[in-house]
């Protein structure tokens, strides 16, 4: 880079998949959401008003699309009616809207907005405070790998565009806000959690759209729908697609166009982070490592990770991590949950599964 220097541009995009519906024999795309990044600020941060409510047959697949955390997100159930999916469908959009208020970082007065905001958080939600404990033990897991404290990098990442600095100003500017990132500096007591460095903020957006899609399917099992497959960022499935289990593709990370592999899943979550789904300049990632304050050497091993588990949220979480760490460390983070399967990618194209 020349002495002055402007900042590169920023691209943002993280998560792909596509969803192969064959009993339907109908394909939707599932627009991806930032990971330890940000949500596209442009796009609505809340269950859109217009979402659809689409019948195959009387009692058949029901389908319900809006937006929801800034990107898309669908329902569908099988086996079931309409009125009843209709009503199933308005108590989802409701619940997704509740959970936005809690971890949307476009939100003000949400409860993250409020802790990024004033350092401290007092009478905290259950979600809240649930996300907040998982994360820790992915973190633990993951020995750092997974850190939602790395908010200030995006903060500094999304105003370095608009500067003119110097590379040692830039380098300066990078070692101040890794300085501020430490997931255990985030104390837990009671209902209250605080941070224990000055100006620390967090984002949840590589765990709270698996969260959400949790509480979704849950949702929809407690009103007794037996068949479904939910997509509030990442997939959930529960029974089966008019007697198919529900399947979903892995895009091949270097051609969006292309399926990597079809992944049939059996009450099973699918979660994929991508590398190649956006970057900060040259060999700088969007999916930022709080263990490597040098962004310059950040080029990962793995240019995608997906990960199938039970729990959508946990395979949310261990997708971004097992993006930046390397084979072994990843076997050996497997190998601490049950029922747990890693594909992985790597810039050649060759498939690791673990």
């Amino acid at each position: 880079m020349n002495t002055q220097a402007r900042a590169p541009r920023l691209y943002f995009n993280r998560r792909s998949a596509l969803q192969v519906s064959i009993a339907a024999l109908a394909t939707s795309a599932a627009i991806p959401i930032s990971g330890c990044g940000q949500n596209n600020s442009q796009a609505s941060s809340q269950a859109s008003s217009q979402a659809s409510s689409q019948a195959n047959s009387q009692k058949g697949l029901q389908i319900w699309e809006a937006n929801a955390l800034g990107a898309p997100c669908f329902i569908k159930l099988a086996d079931t009616n309409i009125e009843h999916a209709r009503e199933s469908f308005a108590h989802a959009s409701s619940e997704i809207a509740r959970l936005e208020n809690i971890f949307s970082l476009y939100k003000s007065d949400s409860e993250i907005s409020r802790l990024n905001r004033d350092g401290e958080l007092q009478n905290m939600s259950n979600d809240m405070r649930d996300v907040l404990t998982i994360s820790h033990t992915i973190s633990v897991a993951t020995h750092g790998a997974f850190d939602i404290s790395v908010q200030p990098l995006w903060q500094l990442a999304e105003q370095l565009p608009h500067m003119k600095i110097t590379q040692d100003g830039i380098n300066h500017l990078w070692a101040q806000a890794f300085s501020r990132v430490d997931y255990k500096s985030i104390i837990l007591e009671g209902t209250t959690v605080s941070f224990a460095k000055p100006d620390m903020a967090i984002t949840l957006n590589a765990i709270a759209q698996g969260f959400i899609t949790d509480k979704i399917t849950q949702l929809l099992m407690k009103r007794g729908h037996k068949n479904g497959l939910v997509n509030i960022g990442e997939f959930r499935a529960f029974g089966h697609n008019n007697g198919h289990p529900w399947q979903v593709g892995i895009q091949d990370p270097r051609n969006v166009l292309d399926t990597l592999e079809i992944i049939a899943l059996k009450n099973q979550s699918l979660a994929t982070s991508s590398a190649l789904g956006g970057y900060i300049g040259d060999q700088i990632y969007h999916i930022f490592d709080a263990r490597n304050p040098d962004t310059s050497h950040s080029k990962p091993e793995f240019i995608s990770a997906s990960v199938i588990h039970n729990s959508a949220h946990i395979a949310d979480a261990l997708a971004t991590a097992f993006s930046l760490m390397d084979a072994t460390s990843i076997r050996k983070c497997v190998s601490q949950f049950t029922n747990i399967q890693a594909i992985l990618v790597r810039e050649n194209g060759e498939v690791l599964k673990i």
